[in-house]
C-alpha cells in the first residue's frame, strides 16, 4: 500500500466491534463442537505470501479449542507449528482432540486441514486462575522502556521496506483495521560504549571535582541515573538491538476471554517473522517464513488496551532464528511471552 493511503487511513472507533473478529470467525461443521471451518472470503493474504496469514490460523485454532473447555478455564500456553502452505481460496477445517479435561486444567490439540492435508497443528493448555497463588513474581518492565509519545506509528510493510527494496505494494488494510502499533528501534551498542567509557573515566579519577556535583565518586555512589545507566551497560541485552513497541487491538471484543486470547494470538504474529532481519545484518535476503509459534499467557489482560512490547533476537544461525517478544500491561506486569522460530533464505546466486 502506498504512503498516501496509509496516511489517510482512519482507525476504527473504539466503540464498534473489533474488525479482527471477521478474520477470527469460524463455524462448526454439522453442529460438531470439536470442529471448525474458516470462511475463505475472510482469509488474509499478506504481501509476498502465497499462504493465509499464519496469525489467522493461530487465532482461529484458539477459538476452536477454547469452545471445548469450561468458561472458567483460560488458555495459558500455546505451541503451534506451521506444517505446509495454505490455499487462500479454500476453507481450513479444524479438528479438536480433547487430550485431558480436569476440574482445574485441560489440554487440547488442534489439527488444521486443507484439501485433506495437515497444514497446521497446535497444542494448548488451559488452567483455572488461582486467586491466591502460593508463589507470585513478575519480570518488571525495563526502567528505560520508552514512553509511547516517543514512538512512531508502524505497520507490517514498514519492516519489509527495511529488509527489501523490491517495490511491491502492500495490502496492510486488514491489519491496520485490526490493530494499532507504534515502535522505536534502539541503538544500544552506542549507549553501552559511551556508558562504559564514562564509568572507566570516573573510577580512574574518583576525587576529580565536578562543578555543581561534587567528586566523581559521588556520581557513582549516589546517582540513581548513573546506577540505571551502569546496569544498562552491563546488561546482556546490549549485545543486540531491540525493537520496542506498543500494540493494541482496535474496537470492542466480546466479553468471553477466548476472544481476547484469539485476537492477541493473531496480532502476535503480525511482525514477528520480519523482525530478526530488521534487527540483524544480512545480505541478499529473499524468503522469510514462520516455523513455530509459542505463547505463554501469564495473567488475564485486555488486548484492546496498550501493551508494551520488547522484541529481541535470541539466536540466528543455520537459516533459522528465534525472536522473543515480551508484553507488559498498563500496570507494568508481564502479561504474555511469545517466541517464534523463523526460516530465512538468501537469493540464489547467479551462475557465471
Amino acid at each position: 500500500m502506498d504512503q498516501s493511503k496509509a496516511t489517510d487511513y482512519q482507525l476504527p472507533s473504539k466503540h464498534i466491534p473489533a474488525p479482527i473478529l471477521r478474520q477470527l470467525q469460524v463455524n462448526t461443521i454439522d453442529g460438531d463442537p470439536d470442529s471448525g471451518i474458516s470462511i475463505p472470503e475472510n482469509h488474509y493474504l499478506p504481501t509476498r505470501s502465497i499462504s493465509i496469514f499464519g496469525g489467522q490460523l493461530i487465532g482461529q485454532a484458539i477459538l476452536v479449542a477454547h469452545a471445548t473447555v469450561s468458561e472458567e478455564l483460560s488458555i495459558h500456553s500455546f505451541h503451534g507449528s506451521f506444517i505446509d502452505r495454505t490455499d487462500p481460496a479454500s476453507p481450513i477445517v479444524y479438528r479438536v482432540n480433547r487430550l485431558r479435561t480436569g476440574n482445574t486444567v485441560a489440554s487440547r490439540i488442534v489439527h488444521a486441514f486443507q484439501h485433506n492435508k495437515l497444514v497446521f497443528m497446535a497444542t494448548m493448555s488451559f488452567h483455572r486462575i488461582e486467586k491466591h497463588p502460593s508463589i507470585k513474581h513478575t519480570r518488571s518492565i525495563p526502567v528505560d522502556f520508552p514512553k509511547i509519545d516517543l514512538m512512531k506509528p508502524v505497520k507490517r510493510s514498514d519492516y519489509y521496506k527495511m529488509i527489501t527494496t523490491d517495490g511491491l505494494k502492500h495490502n496492510d488494510e486488514i491489519l491496520l483495521a485490526a490493530m494499532e502499533a507504534k515502535h522505536l528501534i534502539s541503538k544500544p551498542n552506542t549507549i553501552s560504549s559511551d556508558v562504559l567509557k564514562l564509568e572507566s573515566f570516573l573510577r580512574d579519577a574518583p576525587t576529580l571535582p565536578i562543578a555543581g556535583i561534587g567528586k566523581a565518586s559521588d556520581i557513582i555512589q549516589k546517582s540513581v541515573h548513573w546506577e540505571r545507566l551502569a546496569n544498562l551497560a552491563a546488561s546482556s541485552s546490549m549485545d543486540t538491538k531491540v525493537i520496542w513497541q506498543y500494540l493494541r487491538i482496535n474496537g470492542v471484543l466480546p466479553k468471553p476471554p477466548k476472544y481476547g486470547a484469539a485476537a492477541f494470538g493473531m496480532a502476535s504474529d503480525a511482525f514477528s517473522s520480519q523482525l530478526p532481519a530488521v534487527l540483524l545484518p544480512h545480505t541478499d535476503l529473499d524468503w522469510i517464513t514462520s516455523l513455530d509459534h509459542v505463547m505463554y499467557f501469564h495473567r488475564p489482560f485486555d488486548p484492546t488496551k496498550w501493551l508494551a512490547v520488547e522484541n529481541t533476537v535470541s539466536v540466528a544461525d543455520g537459516g533459522r532464528s528465534v525472536i522473543e517478544m515480551r508484553y507488559w500491561n498498563e500496570d507494568g506486569e508481564l502479561a504474555a511471552t511469545v517466541l517464534q522460530e523463523g526460516m530465512f533464505r538468501r537469493k540464489p546466486r547467479s551462475k557465471l
